[in-house]
């Protein structure tokens, strides 16, 4: 499974769990997975675009994940919060790998 969509399912997982003290938490996972789905369709429709819209599809999934990074950080409060922070690095790492290639210039 593609790392994108694993931190996709990531947010869900977490957003489901917030307990019901958490709105603004639940609230903010859940804007977040939808835009972490919205950057990746653009990264999928990009890919047989020019390069410039290839790097800036790539940016805004990059910002998409690190948003979730930073989200997962403050509303992550099951046992799995260490696990889910390194697979959301992980995104992001492979995602800065995949612009690297994409965007030569």
């Amino acid at each position: 499974m593609n790392i994108a969509v694993r931190a996709l399912l990531l947010a869900g997982m977490i957003a489901a769990s917030v307990d019901a003290a958490s709105a603004a938490c639940r609230e903010d996972l859940v804007a977040t997975s939808q835009n972490l789905k919205r950057t990746r369709e653009g990264m999928e429709s990009a890919a047989s675009g020019t390069e410039a819209a290839k790097c800036a599809a790539y940016r805004r999934h990059v910002a998409s994940l690190t948003q979730v990074r930073a989200v997962f950080a403050r509303c992550d409060t099951s046992a799995d919060k260490a696990k889910s922070a390194a697979q959301v690095g992980a995104a992001i790492a492979e995602v800065n790998k995949q612009a690297q290639q994409a965007c030569k210039k």
